[in-house]
């Protein structure tokens, strides 16, 4: 993209996202559903991150059934549409806690039971995807994992409900030696799980988005670790290139939740330029910038840009906490245009949510999004990022106010 060198006072705006979470019990398959906020404007000041692979989907009319049983649940007649063995799904939500997705299937269900009907929004016919998950805890204590799912799909728009009762209870993810449901020793377990899709829904899929929610220590809801998982299940080829593209984002909110659709036009990844403030050492990793299309779910958020295209900036950057403080892991960061023409604040909240401190010793990865205008990014030659001053749980400045700047490359 061109960028002219004329003056910029622009008006961005603050992103105020709140997404809703609610806990999915295997008993009755219980799903949360997302409210969001409006995009609210906000004055510019002036004088002031597993991965989805591009893995081939196998798509067939047989094929061997990932869950037998939905024939017997239904009565109904069953045909494979695609199955993928090898998805390449995996995250961590610790160093010995991880989640893989070993499998997905998608079937045809026609036929049904009368009875079964209900389970398909009252319809004839409809689809159902089961996948298989494992559960790696290598850690040295009991963790809960509730396995709380929201699956949508690819423009936000439908949630895709589970089925529990689409699975024998028999191949629920669980562990056997503990009486509590959704508390796993230390070990490896596997479990199936299965959504329903109806046919004007599977009509318009291509890769949905599922996220998966946090596991927490024994049975201790505050004691909660790691980043939601999400996955995206690729169900059709061009799905399949959907994915791969967007496994090259940097997974900030408008990937994870959806919110918009990103085309990279210009990326640097690797700068891994450093600095300090003090005993913290600051790494600019790299940045993505990227045309974004707001999905229909959330399009009338964006409403205060007015109707043309936008331009997303997101940038990663690490935080090694090397000093005897904690630092908080919500970063102060501005961005100043054209040599301090005009700054601007991030957009937080379509950010990876980030809470707590980063303990002496620790390195905390962050993504910082700006967000524009086409029309008047366009106008930009020249951007300071500035990191600091950082701040302790109290939100108290530390390191004397200290902060560091770096210059972003632009196209």
């Amino acid at each position: 993209m061109k960028r002219k060198n004329l003056f910029i006072v622009g008006l961005l705006s603050l992103i105020l996202l709140v997404g809703a979470c609610s806990d999915t019990k295997k008993e009755d398959t219980v799903e949360a559903e997302e409210k969001p906020e409006d995009i609210e404007e906000t004055e510019t000041e002036i004088e002031k991150e597993e991965e989805v692979e591009n893995e081939e989907v196998a798509a067939s009319s047989d094929g061997e059934m990932l869950n037998t049983y939905l024939a017997e649940e239904t009565g109904g007649d069953i045909e494979v549409v695609m199955t993928n063995l090898d998805p390449g799904l995996a995250h961590a939500y610790s160093d010995d806690v991880k989640i893989t997705i070993d499998e997905y299937q998608v079937v045809h269900v026609t036929n049904m039971n009368e009875s079964a009907k209900t389970s398909f929004n009252d319809e004839d016919e409809g689809y159902v995807l089961t996948y298989k998950l494992t559960l790696d805890n290598q850690s040295d204590e009991d963790i809960s994992f509730d396995q709380g799912v929201l699956f949508y799909s690819d423009d936000a728009t439908e949630h895709l409900p589970g089925r529990s009762h689409f699975v024998a209870r028999d191949e629920w993810l669980k562990d056997d030696s503990k009486d509590s449901f959704g508390l796993y020793s230390k070990g490896s377990f596997t479990g199936l799980s299965a959504h329903m899709i109806t046919k004007a829904q599977f009509e318009k899929l291509e890769s949905p988005r599922m996220t998966i929610s946090t596991p927490y220590l024994d049975e201790d809801t505050s004691k909660g670790f790691g980043d939601e998982a999400v996955f995206f299940f690729p169900i059709t080829e061009e799905g399949t290139k959907k994915a791969e593209a967007t496994s090259k984002l940097y997974a900030d909110k408008m990937v994870t939740e959806s919110i918009a659709d990103k085309e990279l036009f210009f990326s640097k990844e690797d700068i891994n330029e450093e600095q300090s403030i003090d005993d913290v050492k600051v790494t600019l990793e790299g940045v993505q910038y990227a045309t974004v299309t707001p999905t229909a779910a959330h399009a009338d958020r964006f409403s205060n840009f007015g109707d043309g295209p936008l331009v997303g900036l997101t940038i990663k950057l690490s935080i090694e906490n090397g000093s005897d403080a904690l630092v908080s892991k919500t970063i102060k960061t501005s961005l100043h245009l054209d040599q301090n023409r005009g700054t601007m604040l991030s957009n937080g909240m379509l950010e990876p949510t980030a809470s707590g401190e980063i303990e002496p010793g620790e390195t905390h990865e962050a993504l910082i999004v700006y967000l524009f205008r086409e029309d008047e990014f366009n106008l930009l030659k020249e951007l300071e990022f500035q990191v600091g001053p950082l701040v302790d749980e109290n939100v108290k400045n530390l390191f004397k106010e200290k902060s560091v700047t770096f210059d972003l490359p632009v196209e």
